[in-house]
């Protein structure tokens, strides 16, 4: 039996063993004391308990409820152990240059996990061009280029393309954003040296990485304004629909469960009292596949409306994402809710179809 703690970790609550909070403790506090001379040192701190929320919740998606010492040791390794790179000052200055030596080739073969996200740095309007450049390795001039030569060609939507793109994609804020936006791996050095020397970047335009709160023209400001504006406008009607379409897409997935466990426990029957033509609906089919058929009809239906539901609540009410199993779960059952109601309408024939009262209505 083990003593479990709740942490509160990049903004996200884990539920965590006492020995590996006392670990990851350790690991943190180390870090501190590194980094307590260097100006931003809270900002590499923020950025270092992010990451470490982001590895948890891998973790979490997994299925572990906690997060244990082997979880907090595999984090530890991922990001770099700081007796490794903090040990004694001529240990200090070798293992740096071989964590940089090992760092470059590691990013120049397999690299980090890329995000797109729009960039501060080297913004016009939005950072969405930039962003791009960032996230494809490209040069941003060509990237404008293109944007330019688009616009003046007729029915290429690229100025709503550019507003949705700037709605859609997150500003890189922090070194680790930035560090992500490139497919740099957030390790201890790469993060420290984002933040305290600045990033070097391959191409000629090089500017410093922390540069994001330079001053802004009066053109981006008011691009910037009318961004916002309408990112709350769509977000408000987006909440108000989701308000008003919560309670029948809930009474609708009631119904459709209610069904479903009363066609499984009745059988075809059920269909008879609930429909007033059911024997039209079991016109030639045999008893077992009729059941089947309704039930993946039913599927069919309500899989969506389930994920409509859950992506209001997610944003009504801040719930968390369905796990990747709860998702693949429920995608390989629609695609079987599919394969049922295709095998059991083509069983069905248009013959018991054609008796039904609102079939002549359609063939008009």
């Amino acid at each position: 039996m083990k003593k479990t703690l709740t942490v509160n970790l990049g903004g996200t609550v884990f539920h965590i063993d006492e020995d590996a909070y006392q670990l990851l403790d350790k690991y943190l506090a180390n870090l501190r004391i590194h980094f307590r001379k260097e100006e931003g040192s809270e900002e590499i701190m923020n950025d270092f308990e992010m990451r470490i929320s982001e590895l948890f919740n891998e973790r979490v998606r997994l299925g572990h409820e906690v997060i244990t010492i082997e979880h907090v040791e595999e984090v530890i390794k991922r990001m770099g152990k700081p007796e490794e790179l903090f040990g004694g000052e001529d240990e200090k200055e070798y293992v740096r240059e071989e964590s940089k030596a090992h760092t470059f080739q590691e990013e120049e073969t397999t690299g980090g996990r890329k995000k797109l996200m729009r960039d501060p740095d080297n913004r016009v309007l939005g950072g969405v061009a930039s962003g791009i450049a960032a996230y494809m390795g490209w040069d941003i001039t060509a990237i404008r280029l293109i944007m330019i030569v688009l616009l003046f060609i007729p029915y290429a939507p690229i100025v709503i393309l550019y507003l949705i793109l700037w709605l859609v994609m997150p500003l890189a804020r922090t070194a680790a954003d930035k560090l992500m936006m490139r497919g740099k791996s957030v390790t201890l050095e790469n993060i420290g040296k984002t933040v305290t020397d600045g990033f070097e970047k391959v191409s000629s335009n090089v500017n410093d990485y922390m540069s994001s709160d330079k001053p802004r023209s009066f053109l981006q400001q008011l691009a910037d304004l009318f961004v916002n504006v309408v990112g709350f406008i769509l977000k408000f009607f987006a909440i108000l629909i989701g308000i008003i379409l919560l309670p029948p897409l809930l009474l609708v997935a009631f119904i459709l469960v209610i069904v479903t466990f009363a066609l499984i426990a009745g059988g075809t029957g059920v269909l008879y009292h609930l429909s007033p033509f059911g024997a039209d609906l079991l016109a030639g089919t045999p008893i077992p596949l009729a059941i089947m058929g309704c039930i993946g009809f039913i599927l069919l239906i309500g899989i969506p409306i389930f994920a409509l539901v859950y992506a209001i609540c997610m944003q009504l009410f801040k719930a968390k994402p369905l796990p990747n199993t709860a998702k693949w779960t429920l995608l390989i059952l629609w695609i079987i809710s599919v394969a049922l109601s295709v095998i059991y309408f083509y069983q069905t024939g248009i013959n018991g179809w054609s008796t039904l009262p609102w079939y002549n209505f359609f063939n008009i």
